[in-house]
């Protein structure tokens, strides 16, 4: 059988009227024919109520599948081979995602805490300048003979005599132990 084709970019123009039935000696074709005569008449009142009726015919014809045959040993040692190296490939992702995850967030956690450091040290600076800064105005002042501020001699040092010691028989349940130091005085635990 052959069939003959249009193009569509022929100069021709089609013609509105149907074609008329061809002799049965023509050797040619048209496609919409040749379609029809594969699959059948278009049915125009096709309706649901016929669609359900071919869907109880087709319901009724059953296949019978065949017995599941057993797979060899080798292949299901290689299936298994494979579903373990998928789940053991899946867990070394999670594994590698999650240490660069903590990777990355201690980076950034340790360069946060440097900033601080570093304030931290700047302001260091700045007190010790500001603290040598004092003690350097309270010199200059000390020497101003108008404050009335001495400077300090060896002889004008006092010297005490510590209280006699004194021991009650019922020591105090709440008193601190004391130390002895190497004069053997004895000295609570806060000095």
């Amino acid at each position: 059988m052959t069939a003959a084709i249009r193009s569509p970019d022929s100069p021709r123009s089609r013609s509105t009227r149907k074609p008329a039935a061809g002799t049965a000696k023509s050797k040619v074709t048209s496609i919409a024919r040749a379609r029809r005569a594969k699959t059948g008449p278009v049915l125009p009142n096709y309706s649901p109520a016929d669609e359900q009726a071919i869907a109880r015919s087709s319901a009724s014809v059953l296949k019978v599948l065949p017995a599941r045959q057993q797979q060899p040993v080798w292949l299901r040692s290689l299936l298994r081979t494979q579903r373990a190296s998928s789940v053991v490939a899946v867990m070394l992702l999670g594994g590698a995602l999650s240490l660069y995850g903590l990777t990355v967030y201690g980076e950034q956690r340790w360069s946060q805490e440097y900033q601080k450091l570093e304030t931290l040290r700047l302001r260091e600076q700045q007190l010790s300048a500001s603290s040598e800064v004092l003690k350097h105005q309270l010199a200059k002042e000390a020497q101003n003979p108008e404050t009335g501020l001495a400077p300090q001699n060896p002889g004008d040092t006092i010297f005490l005599q510590p209280a006699p010691e004194t021991r009650s028989p019922v020591a105090a349940p709440n008193s601190e132990p004391a130390l002895q130091n190497r004069a053997g005085v004895e000295t609570p635990l806060g000095y």
